[in-house]
């Protein structure tokens, strides 16, 4: 990392930003601040300087991580909010692997900006922190753990596409490159499984089939409407997601295509 004063400049920007939409959605760093800190003096058991320690350096991660659209406490919160507990997994699992990156390429280069030393602090900060985090996650309440559930079942359908090969071989006749039409399957099942599945349920796997079957065509048209809707809000109002912006519109145009080939299958 540069320490120049033109990208010192860019990373206090890009960190102004964050923390106006960080403001915007209500976002805490850390996460559950308030319960962390009773946390590490019950659970935890630590010393109040440790404790003191432990919040210094989760901040100084902080300030090192700063990416302009993936921020990993915006993330956090979102899919805690949305009970995707598997994501919340994903991402902390993420983020500490970024941080052990981030040391070793201050073990390999001694004016990187920030010591190994204190970089391994901030590790050994952030496993605690999960270790709180798990614990809230245990404790969380029944209707949280019933649709956390429910979205990850619903994940475990959703690496098939309903008619794929037809879909594929419907695009060719139409002009599209096989390699496309290949590559429009990838995105659609990317977002229904990132983004759609979020409802608990796999509206490609558990709803299509049987409007399809009863040629349905009212249900075809809201469902692909609502999931229209959905892709054009993250889209409009894009700030932190999971996916950047261009892969959203991916997938949207994907989608589109594939709406447009189950209407005419069932048409």
């Amino acid at each position: 990392m540069s320490n120049g004063f033109a990208d010192y400049l860019i990373a206090k920007a890009r960190e102004f930003d964050r923390e106006l939409w960080r403001n915007i959605d209500g976002v805490e760093v850390p996460l559950f601040s308030e319960r962390y800190d009773e946390w590490l003096k019950t659970e935890g058991k630590i010393s109040e300087s440790s404790h003191v320690n432990y919040k210094r350096w989760l901040r100084k991660a902080d300030e090192w991580i700063c990416h302009s659209d993936r921020d990993f406490w915006t993330l956090l919160t979102k899919a805690w909010q949305a009970s995707d507990f598997d994501i919340v997994r994903k991402l902390c699992f993420e983020y500490e692997a970024e941080l052990s990156e981030e040391k070793a390429n201050a073990e390999k280069n001694s004016e990187y900006g920030e010591s190994p030393k204190e970089m391994g602090n901030w590790i050994s900060a952030f496993r605690n922190y999960v270790k709180f985090l798990d614990n809230e996650l245990e404790k969380a309440s029944v209707d949280k753990k019933a649709l956390a559930a429910m979205i990850k079942a619903s994940r475990e359908t959703a690496h098939k596409l309903f008619l794929s090969n037809q879909f594929i071989n419907w695009g060719v006749k139409n002009g599209k490159e096989e390699s496309t039409l290949e590559s429009y399957v990838s995105n659609i099942k990317r977002i229904n499984k990132e983004l759609f599945c979020k409802t608990g349920y796999d509206l490609l796997s558990d709803f299509l089939p049987g409007y399809v079957k009863t040629k349905n065509m009212t249900k075809i048209d809201e469902m692909f409407d609502a999931m229209r809707k959905k892709l054009d809000e993250r889209v409009d109002t894009y700030n932190e997601t999971e996916m950047s912006i261009d892969a959203l519109k991916n997938c949207r145009c994907a989608l589109s295509a594939y709406a447009s080939f189950i209407k005419e299958f069932v048409g």
